[in-house]
């Protein structure tokens, strides 16, 4: 394999007399871990998709068909009838994403028409096994939330209604909002959110500032404040910098407005706070009394963007 930017020397043009299944065993470690970010579109009640898809599907025929082995194929469909923005009860509406086990006969026979639909966002790919599944609160003010609703029928009710890209993840990322901007049934929607992708959810991640930002800010804020990094831009999320006791108060507020809402978390299986307050340092996502760890997070550009067209198999 060889990158546009290689020179000769480094080029290693042996790769395709190697062993068939050592060929496939360095695909399958080509794969790294991404953060897939949906985002809701109340007027149309659709979700977009702003990541581009895996490297791995656009190298050669051979690294593709094993790529879709490992991904599975969410589709964003076309629904005919959206959401009245000034009605957040009409979002109960069938949303726009399903998802299926890619094809692998269909997939073969990828033309023009395919890699238009991808440009377009009309599905992604998942890797159960690496990839975060990032659902931003919609920014406001924007076309996407003209009302500022923010986590409202949507995010209740993704898992109910979406099952099967909810067993497909278990990785979960939302953003923390602030106080000031929270919307009075954002935390109970939350609360859904996260419940809904149980029990196949490993991880749990509050996105509470990003690159853009000088401090700690909430996902879809009034104002430029929140919104991240530039629309469509690839992101990763990585362990916050700043003060320590300032994002473990911030959490802390959050496991209290989760309280609120379910009590002491009956039912809901989540241990909501700063991953190594209560669990003795593990770090590892789950407390120590069995529940699930919501661990803070700072999304950043993503240091993995590689246009599928800089990766070639020198054949």
């Amino acid at each position: 394999m060889s990158t546009s930017r290689s020179s000769t020397s480094s080029s290693f043009t042996l790769f395709p007399y190697l062993p068939p299944e050592l060929r496939l065993q360095i695909y399958r470690h080509s794969a790294h871990p991404r953060v897939t970010t949906l985002t809701y579109h109340f007027p149309t009640n659709t979700f977009t998709c702003s990541t581009h898809p895996p490297p791995l599907l656009h190298i050669c025929h051979e690294s593709r068909a094993e790529g879709l082995r490992l991904y599975t194929k969410c589709f964003l469909l076309p629904f005919p009838d959206a959401a009245d923005p000034e009605d957040p009860s009409s979002a109960h509406q069938p949303l726009h994403v399903s998802a299926a086990p890619a094809d692998n006969k269909q997939e073969k026979q990828k033309n023009g028409r395919e890699e238009e639909e991808e440009k377009g966002g009309r599905y992604f790919y998942h890797h159960p096994d690496l990839d975060t599944l990032y659902l931003p609160r919609p920014p406001h003010p924007s076309a996407a939330d003209p009302l500022g609703l923010g986590y409202a029928d949507w995010a209740r009710d993704f898992a109910i209604r979406l099952p099967h890209v909810a067993g497909a993840v278990r990785r979960l990322a939302v953003d923390y909002i602030r106080p000031e901007v929270r919307r009075p049934w954002e935390v109970y929607s939350k609360v859904c959110l996260i419940r809904g992708f149980l029990p196949k959810l490993e991880e749990a991640f509050m996105v509470i500032s990003s690159s853009s930002s000088s401090g700690i800010s909430g996902g879809g804020d009034d104002g430029e404040e929140g919104r991240g990094e530039a629309e469509g831009a690839e992101i990763e999320l990585i362990d916050p910098r700043g003060d320590t006791e300032e994002i473990m108060g911030i959490m802390e507020r959050v496991r209290e407005s989760f309280r609120v809402e379910v009590g002491d978390g009956l039912g809901l299986g989540l241990g909501l706070g700063f991953v190594g307050q209560e669990d003795g340092g593990r770090g590892d996502g789950q407390k120590s009394g069995g529940g699930l760890e919501l661990r803070p997070k700072s999304k950043v550009p993503s240091a993995w963007v590689c246009p599928p067209a800089s990766v070639t198999c020198a054949w």
